[in-house]
């Protein structure tokens, strides 16, 4: 009998962090039936010779929850060799929800992750209030890829507490039992964990707080105590400090987070980055992931894999034209207008004149040129941004106006290209130190949020381009296990993120040689055309989800081959 699939003369790299080797995959009924010689026929054979096989990505944290409903690809996180990703991060999801709070929940979810409220509208058919219900609902959807969900704390706080809910108040005793009841009512229907953000860098558009950001300790014990009551899922946790407004946040969490995690004996992710306000915290944060190591505890801090910034560009949320003084209006124009005015030189030079005794501050002074980079180059190396590369410091360098070096960028792509400013991780040193550390995951994607703001849901193809190839900090079997086994055992996804008899058929095909990342680009490709920033990837000859073909060297088949990802109590 013929098998669905062969993969044949791959080098395999299995997940487990084991060494590489050669050897065909059979395939057949959605998984591995066989590694080895595979001289039998099939229906589609695949040609791995020269390449590498993997598993397929496992994505834990992204704001896909609107755009998977009418995007069953996920893009651009499909152009990155990822078959699995989990949505409800950092506290803000839409189940539960009574159809009295969907607007909310919109308008919250465009105030923490820039989706636009108008493509949200338009793109949701909300036929769900329960979590149950919700994961049903993605059920009964045609999926590219799989996809797991947690249950996020600020709409239950909302569907708890009512508008009380969206304060500070703290919840009553009812109130928690209601949240504990939900949260054991989420992990029996398959939920992978919950999420809760208390950064407050997090705001709605109006400016307040996201519901959640104050949680007492007993909030946070019925949130806990209902995953313990399951024995499954994982916490997963943006903590105070978090976004660089709190130096000691991270010590403060920890006292919290540690004692819990020893009580419910459930595993917590807690986002990391590097802040230019206090550039040397995540060593502190690593310190105390160990000490919980060793008093039993799993911490497990979840770090990115590059600078991790705002864009600035045209047609998105911050234009480098905020940088003149004279520009005025101009700024706020149509992308077109813009660029006829700036044929004009006399407008030019009105330009530079504006900044000719500026100090170069962007961002309401979060930032100056110094922290300004022209993303230009190939690939990954683009984000290789040493301080002497910076505008600041090239227009010293060169005894230039520095606005001179901006506006040379903008006319030379055609106001197509970006610069970035580096709010975290500006380090790539550090960045390293955190990547390799052997109790951290990776994550910090947010594939589908910041739609007009920054782009890293490419941070699977910027790993294997910069980290392993060009830097070689981590060998491939390394890099493949904390992209694959590793968070695919932390969430309880059996039998997903390795390559093994009997496991599901998520694989990659890669060219090691060839595989990069493009420069970001501005599309208008969600409901009602809205912004929304993508970046391609390159050097993966196939992607398959469920043993089927869902990527073909970078282009989509007409396979929607993924289901809902539920948590071990499912089997």
């Amino acid at each position: 009998m013929a098998a669905d699939v062969v993969i044949r003369g791959g080098t395999i790299v299995d997940g487990t962090g084991g060494p590489a080797y050669r050897a065909d995959i059979a395939i057949e009924g959605g998984r591995i039936t066989r590694i080895g010689r595979c001289d039998g026929p099939a229906r589609e054979e695949i040609d791995a010779r020269d390449r590498i096989v993997t598993p397929g990505f496992v994505d834990i944290h992204t704001h896909l929850d609107a755009q998977l409903i009418w995007d069953p690809l996920g893009s651009p996180s499909n152009q990155h060799g990822v078959t699995s990703v989990v949505v409800g991060n950092c506290g803000v999801g839409f189940a539960p929800c009574r159809p009295e709070d969907r607007d909310y929940l919109m308008f919250l979810m465009q105030g923490v992750e820039d989706i636009p409220v108008s493509a949200m509208a338009a793109g949701i058919g909300w036929n769900w209030q329960s979590f149950p219900e919700y994961l049903d609902s993605l059920d009964a959807r045609p999926l590219g890829l799989n996809v797991g969900a947690h249950l996020s704390h600020a709409p239950l706080r909302i569907h708890a507490m009512g508008q009380r809910g969206a304060t500070a108040a703290p919840a009553n005793d009812d109130e928690l039992v209601a949240m504990r009841t939900a949260v054991v009512e989420a992990m029996r229907a398959g939920a992978l964990g919950v999420s809760t953000g208390r950064t407050t860098m997090h705001r709605t558009p109006s400016g307040d707080p996201v519901p959640g950001t104050f949680a007492d300790r007993r909030e946070l014990d019925a949130l806990a105590s209902g995953l313990a009551a399951t024995g499954t899922g994982v916490l997963e946790i943006i903590p105070l400090g978090g976004a660089g407004e709190d130096a000691e946040g991270w010590r403060r969490e920890y006292e919290w987070m540690l004692p819990i995690s020893l009580e419910s004996a459930r595993p917590l992710s807690v986002g990391l980055v590097q802040c230019l306000a206090y550039p040397d915290a995540w060593r502190d944060a690593l310190r105390a992931t160990e000490e919980a190591q060793l008093r039993g505890a799993r911490i497990v801090p979840q770090v990115a894999v590059r600078s991790v910034g705002l864009l600035m560009g045209f047609g998105i949320s911050v234009s480098p034209l905020w940088i003149f003084p004279a520009a005025g209006e101009l700024a706020s124009r149509p992308v077109d207008e813009i660029r006829a005015a700036l044929r004009d030189a006399d407008l030019r030079q009105r330009l530079l004149e504006s900044v000719r005794n500026e100090n170069g501050a962007v961002l309401g002074g979060m930032a100056t040129v110094d922290q300004v980079f022209a993303l230009e180059g190939e690939g990954a190396a683009a984000y290789e941004l040493t301080p002497e590369q910076s505008i600041g410091a090239r227009a010293r360098r060169e005894g230039r106006n520095f606005g001179e070096l901006i506006l040379e960028h903008i006319l030379r792509t055609d106001l197509r290209g970006f610069f970035i400013v580096p709010l975290f991780n500006p380090d790539l040193d550090a960045v390293g130190a955190m990547l390799s550390h052997p109790l951290t995951g990776i994550g910090l994607g947010d594939s589908g949020a910041h739609t007009t703001q920054t782009s890293d849901a490419s941070y699977s193809t910027f790993l294997l381009s910069w980290w392993v190839r060009q830097r070689r900090l981590l060998t491939i079997e390394q890099a493949i296990r904390k992209l694959t086994f590793d968070p695919a055992s932390l969430w309880g996804l059996r039998d997903r993120g390795v390559i093994r008899h009997g496991a599901h058929a998520d694989l990659n095909v890669i060219d090691l040689d060839r595989i990069d990342i493009g420069l970001p680009e501005l599309r208008h490709e969600m409901p009602g055309g809205a912004p929304h920033l993508t970046q391609t990837g390159r050097g993966y000859d196939a992607t398959l989800v469920n043993g089927q073909i869902l990527m073909r060297h970078g282009t989509p088949t007409a396979a929607r081959p993924g289901r809902v990802l539920r948590n071990e109590l499912w089997g």
